[in-house]
């Protein structure tokens, strides 16, 4: 939706086009030496041994159709996209209306495994000055329409208990919105990153970034996005609070639109939200069940395919001196002797462990381990050197060391 300052936004950028020639400083030289050093991470990859008895499946959640108010992207194109990005599913939370459980789609379209869920506002808070943020609770995987009272709206403890109950996944969106902390106890995840929001953030809400992505995003799409991958008002403190009681997953959300349009060029394809980060999650199968089941377990990673393809990422944790296998990222042990915590990352890069939030061992390469000398949520970040800089490309579900 186009508000009065994205109207204003767009006439100073469309002011700043016209004088353009007047500037000296060209991003395109930059954007090249972007797409030089990642197509030289690309080209490290490995392929790793997987994991037995789970496959790797690459999926997006929170993505908006035309049933929403906000979008227009139909099913053709957001199943064309899907394909494009080598999604094996997708998981749909249009905004609520009682339309989505008589014309949404569900269940396998041309190979991609679509999840149909909503996405129900919350309320919304106000920061500094004007700035609105809204919360909502992204709920998928229910067997029934979820309806709210149409005299008195939503009872949101009883909307929880009917999520779980229908064997449904509840997960936090845009929680720096949510009016009451509250909701987290009742819930089973937390959105720790939403592109929409770092893409108004970092190039929508800044003309010069704007323009230059109006001027640069036929040529350079992937490169000129990678402003929205910076560790900025992502929700990992809270977070790490959030898993020291219980499991508690933590997803990226693409919050695919396909509603923004400047000057001709559409800024928010589908396959370019799509490409730019992608949920892993470690199933037996591919179905709804099994999606859903390693999604609450936490058996599950973010990563931003901007970067590269992070298919084979794995963090599991392994017993001395056989190093059999006792978890894989979101299991839960007991502490005791002889566990070792390992991961493999199929490009090198920064592998950091963090314990209850706290970075406690920082390898570069492929591979990190670490002998358990004390219980802990233990989860991992991997960052990518970009050109001069790290990136953050992966962020994985913790493994609980339970006293």
């Amino acid at each position: 939706m186009w508000t009065r300052r994205r109207l204003l936004q767009a006439g100073v950028a469309l002011g700043i086009s016209l004088l353009w020639p007047a500037f000296t400083y060209s991003p395109k030289s930059s954007l090249q030496a972007v797409r030089d050093s990642l197509t030289a991470l690309r080209r490290q990859k490995l392929v790793l041994s997987p994991l037995e008895g789970l496959t790797e499946f690459r999926g997006v959640l929170h993505a908006h159709t035309s049933l929403s108010h906000d979008s227009h992207g139909t099913v053709e194109e957001i199943i064309a996209a899907a394909r494009q990005a080598r999604l094996h599913f997708l998981i749909t939370t249009d905004h609520y209306t009682t339309r989505i459980y008589t014309e949404g789609i569900q269940g396998v379209h041309n190979s991609v495994l679509v999840i149909r869920g909503v996405e129900i506002g919350m309320g919304c808070t106000r920061s500094s000055g004007l700035t609105r943020r809204c919360g909502s609770v992204l709920a998928f995987g229910c067997r029934d329409p979820l309806m709210a009272d149409d005299r008195n709206g939503w009872d949101w403890e009883a909307l929880f208990k009917t999520i779980r109950a229908q064997g449904g996944l509840s997960i936090i969106a845009h929680p720096r919105g949510l009016p009451d902390s509250g909701y987290f106890k009742q819930a089973d995840g937390i959105e720790i990153y939403d592109i929409a929001d770092a893409m108004r953030e970092k190039i929508i809400d800044v003309p010069r970034e704007l323009l230059q992505f109006i001027l640069t995003s036929d040529k350079y799409p992937e490169e000129f996005m990678l402003p929205v991958v910076e560790r900025m008002n992502w929700h990992l403190a809270q977070w790490d609070t959030l898993t020291r009681d219980r499991r508690f997953v933590g997803v990226a959300g693409n919050d695919a639109h396909q509603n923004l349009a400047l000057l001709g060029r559409q800024l928010d394809r589908y396959d370019l939200i799509f490409r730019a980060l992608n949920m892993h999650v470690l199933a037996p199968s591919l179905t709804e069940e099994n999606i859903i089941a390693g999604l609450r377990e936490g058996r599950c990673f973010a990563s931003f395919g901007l970067l590269g393809d992070a298919a084979g990422f794995q963090f599991t944790a392994r017993e001395i001196p056989t190093g059999a296998q006792r978890a894989v990222l979101g299991g839960e042990l007991k502490m005791q002797d002889g566990l070792v915590l390992e991961v493999q990352s199929p490009i090198p890069g920064s592998l950091i462990l963090l314990r209850d939030g706290v970075p406690i061992r920082r390898e570069q390469g492929r591979l990190l381990r670490h002998g358990v000398d004390r219980p802990g949520v233990y989860r991992v970040e991997v960052s990518l050197r970009v050109v001069d800089r790290w990136r953050p490309w992966i962020f994985a579900n913790p493994i609980y060391i339970r006293a």
